[in-house]
């Protein structure tokens, strides 16, 4: 369960549940966390990388689902400024600036085996302001800033070296460079040119780097790019001139678009666009150190204060903006000299769940995921054909996450829901489950993996109706071969082997069963 500092108040964004609130948690306490960098997994969990700067660490946090868990990704040192992506295998990367007294720019990857640290520039004063991104491949991408000559870099991994290219250098250049991959795998960067007060713009058409000025002489700071689903830039920065206030451009097609979000000084920002391609700006509003929200809902800009005691002039500091797959908004920050995740969302109480229902030798195994806190009682209800859905699993403990259902009859077809009963009697439905047929005494190879998802260790389940030879294979969606959890002979009838996923990264896996009578594939999810 999540323990949550306080409730801000009910806000009606376009497409929300009523119900959704905003909530506010502490991620880490006494770190300051300053320059937070967010993504979200596949789960729309959080992960982000921070600077602890009571101790000038670099670190790395990620919800796990009932848990915040904290890694010191590099100590020692005078670090700052990180930027951090995950993976396709949910394994997150950061690049951030070493500083006293290398004045480096690092990168760190994480996989089974730790932290993997490299420096990627160590030609002067590099890196302070960093930003990565992966490409297809994986392969990370970096933006930053040159100190020493006031030069925009880029750094890009091609699977075996760093390349490395200048891609602005006309003067005072490559202040707070923003990147961002688009579906080609080319990089676009938002950056300040100091010379002319200027919001740049560069992006690589395949050959060569073009740059633009998007607004001139009006002192930008903290620029933030994201490409909309046409592949078209959206800038939130801060304009010191003539009109003091954060600012909005896109380009439409045609032409670059700008809009007045506040009238107020700004830093901080962070933007992200929905499914919608609507616009989401988290900020830090001076010189009150307040955090601030805005996001256009199609006609106009609903602005929020989500939080506004400062404490030693710390709130809002290094704000990071994700959406997450219901448009809702995560934001992580420093607030009280702790770093903080608030978030738009369900907050407590049951938030959703996955069913999934599989084929034993002794009937249809029903699991669950459950993602909120632990309800009070469960059901399971089954459809057998076109019947309604009836309870068959009576009432049970809250905490449960698989039950057998053993009364099936071979050769029919059945579908299972769950049905969620929490602490003040609100009832939920989940599901339904794909339709599974229970093969009986037929003989049949049979095959089941629980639980789904994951975190430790699963079982592979599975009924063989002669015995002869059996090969147990681990696969990613990608279709590699992760591991072969067994090989041998084996004689007829049920067995099981349990599988340790402690190693593997988070993510859907296939568990085939390949025998003298058959394969058979089932699908498993593993958690972090």
């Amino acid at each position: 369960m999540r323990h949550l500092m306080f409730l801000f108040f009910a806000l009606a964004l376009a497409g929300a549940v009523p119900a959704a609130e905003w909530y506010v948690e502490i991620v880490e306490e006494g770190v300051i966390g300053a320059n937070s960098s967010l993504v979200l997994d596949s789960y729309g969990f959080p992960h982000v990388s921070y600077t602890d700067n009571v101790n000038a660490d670099i670190k790395y946090a990620y919800w796990d689902g009932s848990k915040w868990r904290i890694e010191t990704v590099q100590s020692n040192g005078y670090l700052n400024r990180s930027s951090l992506a995950l993976d396709s295998y949910g394994w997150p990367h950061i690049s951030y600036y070493d500083g006293l007294p290398n004045y480096d720019l690092k990168y760190a990857r994480c996989d089974v085996w730790g932290w993997h640290i490299e420096t990627v520039d160590w030609s002067g004063d590099v890196g302070y302001y960093s930003s990565l991104k992966l490409d297809s491949s994986n392969f990370p991408h970096i933006a930053y800033f040159f100190k020493s000559v006031a030069n925009l870099k880029y750094a890009a991994w091609d699977g075996n070296e760093w390349k490395i290219t200048v891609v602005d250098y006309e003067g005072n250049i490559g202040y707070e460079p923003t990147l961002v991959m688009d579906e080609d795998d080319r990089p676009h960067i938002a950056y300040v040119d100091g010379s002319d007060a200027a919001l740049n713009y560069a992006y690589w058409d395949g050959n060569r780097w073009l740059i633009e000025a998007v607004v001139t002489g009006v002192g930008v700071l903290s620029p933030s790019l994201a490409l909309d689903s046409n592949g078209n830039p959206h800038i939130a920065y801060f304009a010191g001139y003539p009109n003091i206030a954060l600012e909005y451009v896109f380009w439409d097609g045609d032409e670059w678009r700008l809009q007045i979000v506040e009238s107020r000084y700004a830093d901080s920002i962070s933007l992200a666009l929905d499914s919608s391609d609507l616009p989401h700006i988290s900020y830090r509003l001076e010189p009150n150190h307040y955090l601030k929200y805005a996001h256009w809902d199609g006609e106009e800009w609903q602005i929020l204060t989500l939080e506004s005691e400062p404490y030693y002039g710390h709130v809002g500091e290094g704000t990071s903006l994700a959406i997450d797959f219901y448009d809702f908004p995560h934001i992580t920050y420093s607030g009280d000299r702790n770093l903080k995740h608030a978030w738009y969302g369900y907050g407590p109480g049951v938030e959703g769940a996955e069913v999934f229902a599989n084929v034993g030798s002794e009937g249809v195994l029903v699991g669950w995921r459950i993602t909120g806190d632990i309800p009070a009682r469960l059901l399971v209800l089954r459809s057998a054909g076109d019947d309604e859905p009836a309870n068959v699993s009576g009432s049970l403990d809250g905490a449960a996450t698989r039950w057998l259902d053993r009364n099936v009859i071979p050769g029919n077809r059945y579908t299972y829901w769950l049905e969620v009963v929490e602490d003040d009697g609100t009832v939920s439905r989940f599901g339904p489950t794909e339709a599974v047929t229970f093969p009986g005494a037929a003989r049949e190879i049979a095959l089941s993996v629980y639980p789904s998802p994951a975190s430790g260790s699963f079982t592979v389940d599975y009924t063989l109706p002669e015995g002869g030879r059996v090969v147990v294979s681990l696969y990613d969606l990608s279709g590699r071969r992760v591991a072969t959890v067994y090989d041998g002979e084996t004689a007829a009838g049920r067995h099981d082997i349990s599988c340790n996923a402690s190693a593997l990264p988070a993510g859907v896996y296939l568990v085939r069963l390949a025998t003298d009578a058959g394969a058979l594939t089932r699908r498993v999810v593993v958690a972090r």
